[in-house]
């Protein structure tokens, strides 16, 4: 006995009732209320992205409207009429595809049989899908079919780019904008699925496949055969990261890590993009990646720990959460900036090949690195800030070189000059031919006739650090806790 075909799953549990369709509430409810009032119109324009369900609420309308046993809003789905339109078989509903269908004698040609009354059903049903490829004479050609169609006749009209729809054309047809379904609505879905399947599946999983998707319930179910075919019944996190090349949250921390590490050699920098380039990965995608990683790296900083808007799994969060607090935000977005300006670079060079994207990746991350070694303004003026509030309290016999050095190992100043950089390593050797300042005469102000003996520590450090001095007043206070 020959075994029936496989079917896939985004065929297998295609609704076949309002009710089933995941989302897009605003368009099943306005449709649902004009079949139970016999109100039903003669054009309805659907515009959304990609595998969100506009043709199948368009099939399911199709139904609807010639069900011979609806139950309120929804058919039957058991009627003869009902079967037929499932089945394809159904001669008053066509399906027509605009893009291979766009030209005006195929327009003409429906413009003839629209006239005849339906063979089975109480109405014709057309849905035309990707509307917007029609030619401009193909749409005037239906424009006047749309005005006035007969009554025995209705359109539904599918697209996913309205502004290629004349004006004409959308003022004749009820529009109905059909939107992304949320990333965590298609995980819960996609469990669903699995569990009628008998899949077992992990969460995380199930997010990376939902997020695979893109808001497409459609490209999610496809995604989700593939990955069992991949993984067998048993969908874990890790294969299907694997399957769908995300790049591993390690490597992009790691490479963050090095950026902000002035003491990290040149080779460290430049070997996860030659692993990559070992491995055959796209170059190109890693790049979209850690900027991604970036975008979620910054808003982690700031507090933000939305999984659906971050676009990571809730493990993942943690997990970055604990490294987060070890990088300053501005120089986040420092970096941010220069990769952003590389993709724009690779853009108009136009790179024929990977090893061109390595090349200049591997250029460009020196170039970041060299960047981040230099000492930021607002590190150096908070911690000057920081120096002159803490002097009154501190011990007046004790050396500036005692005073830098406590405040260049103060943990919360770790972060403004990065892991390893120092006052006291960007600061010049003292000249031992110099006597060492008295203690006693370490003062916050200049004693008369000391001379640069007794420079106050505050304006020492402004020294060494900008080269230059800076009023105390103009000095920024911190906000008030």
């Amino acid at each position: 006995m020959t075994r029936p075909a496989h079917l896939v799953l985004a065929r297998k549990y295609r609704p076949l009732k309002f009710a089933e369709v995941v989302e897009q509430a605003t368009a099943v409810r306005a449709l649902q209320n004009a079949a139970l009032e016999d109100r039903i119109g003669s054009a309805y324009l659907f515009f959304g992205p990609r595998g969100v369900g506009k043709t199948t609420i368009a099939r399911i309308l199709a139904r609807r409207i010639n069900c011979t046993n609806p139950q309120q809003g929804e058919p039957c789905n058991q009627c003869e009429s009902c079967k037929s339109i499932i089945d394809g078989r159904s001669l008053d509903v066509i399906e027509i595809d605009a893009a291979s269908n766009r030209r005006i004698e195929d327009v003409r040609e429906l413009r003839e049989n629209v006239k005849f009354q339906p063979m089975n059903s109480k109405r014709k049903v057309y849905i035309i899908d990707e509307v917007h490829m029609l030619t401009t004479e193909s749409f005037n050609a239906l424009l006047k079919t749309l005005e006035e169609p007969p009554e025995h006749a209705a359109f539904v009209l599918a697209t996913t780019e309205l502004n290629k729809v004349p004006e004409t054309i959308l003022s004749r047809c009820q529009v109905f904008t059909f939107r992304k379904v949320p990333l965590h609505r298609v995980q819960e879905y996609l469990a669903e699925i699995c569990r009628k399947e008998n899949i077992e599946a992990e969460s995380d999983a199930l997010f990376w496949i939902a997020r695979k998707g893109d808001g497409s319930v459609r490209d999610s179910l496809s995604f989700l055969e593939q990955a069992i075919s991949f993984c067998g019944n048993k969908v874990t996190a890790e294969k299907v990261r694997e399957l769908a090349g995300v790049y591993p949250l390690e490597l992009f921390l790691e490479l963050t890590g090095l950026l902000l590490d002035p003491s990290t050699p040149s080779q460290e920098l430049a070997t996860p993009v030659m692993e990559i380039f070992d491995q055959g990965g796209d170059l190109n995608r890693f790049i979209w990646d850690y900027l991604d990683h970036l975008r979620i790296l910054r808003y982690i900083r700031s507090g933000v720990e939305d999984s659906d808007f971050l676009g990571i799994p809730g493990s993942q969060i943690q997990n970055i959460k604990s490294k987060a607090l070890e990088f300053d935000p501005s120089r986040i977005s420092l970096i941010f900036d220069e990769i952003h300006g590389l993709l724009t670079t690779a853009f108009f060079l136009k790179l024929r090949n990977s090893y061109e994207s390595r090349i200049l990746i591997e250029m460009e991350l020196l170039k970041i690195h060299d960047r981040l070694k230099k000492p930021s303004v607002s590190g150096l003026l908070s911690k000057i800030q920081k120096l002159s509030v803490s002097l009154a309290g501190q011990d007046p016999k004790r050396s500036s070189e005692e005073l830098l050095a406590d405040l260049d190992n103060a943990p919360d100043e770790k972060v403004a000059s990065g892991p390893n950089s120092s006052a006291q390593q960007q600061r010049p050797a003292a000249n031992p031919g110099n006597p060492p300042a008295q203690p006693e005469k370490q003062s916050h102000t200049t004693s008369p006739g000391q001379g640069n003996d007794s420079i106050p520590i505050e304006n020492e450090l402004q020294k060494q650090f900008l080269g230059t001095m800076v009023d105390p007043d103009s000095v920024p206070n911190e906000p008030d806790e």
